[in-house]
């Protein structure tokens, strides 16, 4: 009799420890699937992401190609350099090695258009040139850097791009200054208030080889 309540006892026992061990294990699961599911999550969102930021470049360089699609490939007079210009806008030598792209419309709004040779300290010159003549032209306000303007990749040829802008009482100044392989291309676009023909000016500065 003894015998059969120590084997009770025993089974006893070890039913209620398997039970815990199975309780234990369910919630061990339980508590790994959020964290999985947390993962896909932030898997989809970085795609999502990534998706986006595609889609944003190709619809910005789409809409760029497209607005040049009339454009005209122009030589310069006095600067050896060429320029898609669009219809509504004219290019002439305003002295030697300046040039200007003016509006049709609104001869105060133009771009002017600088290019050097490539030579030593004429980058860093240049630079520091174009930031004065940008305070110059805000009555001695310091330009602002800018970041967005051109991008620097391997199709466009563009590289050590800088930018800066100013307020005036007649609308923004932007000066860019970038290199290529054997030129370096200084740009200087004098905007209206409400910066009518900025993209324009922007897409065409582009087009300098």
């Amino acid at each position: 009799m003894k015998l059969n309540k120590k084997i009770l006892y025993t089974g006893f026992a070890a039913a209620l420890l398997l039970s815990a061990c199975g309780a234990n294990g369910e919630s061990s699961t339980n508590n790994s699937k959020p964290n999985s599911t947390s993962e896909v999550e932030k898997h989809n969102a970085s795609d999502g992401q990534s998706s986006e930021t595609n889609t944003d470049n190709q619809n910005e360089e789409s809409t760029s190609n497209t607005a040049m699609t009339d454009a005209i490939t122009t030589q310069s007079d006095a600067q050896d350099y060429t320029i898609s210009v669009l219809p509504g806008f004219t290019l002439t030598s305003e002295e030697p090695g300046r040039d200007s792209l003016y509006s049709d419309e609104n001869s105060s709004a133009f771009m002017r258009i600088e290019t050097k040779q490539q030579e030593e300290d004429s980058y860093e010159y240049l630079l520091e040139n174009m930031q004065e003549v940008l305070k110059a032209s805000s009555e001695g306000v310091e330009p602002t850097e800018t970041t967005d303007i051109f991008k620097e990749d391997a199709g466009s040829g563009m590289k050590n791009v800088k930018s800066y802008t100013v307020d005036t009482n007649e609308g923004p100044v932007t000066g860019i200054l970038y290199e290529t392989d054997n030129k370096i291309v200084r740009l200087t676009i004098y905007d209206t208030l409400d910066e009518q023909y900025k993209t324009d000016f922007l897409n065409m500065g582009k087009t300098i080889k």
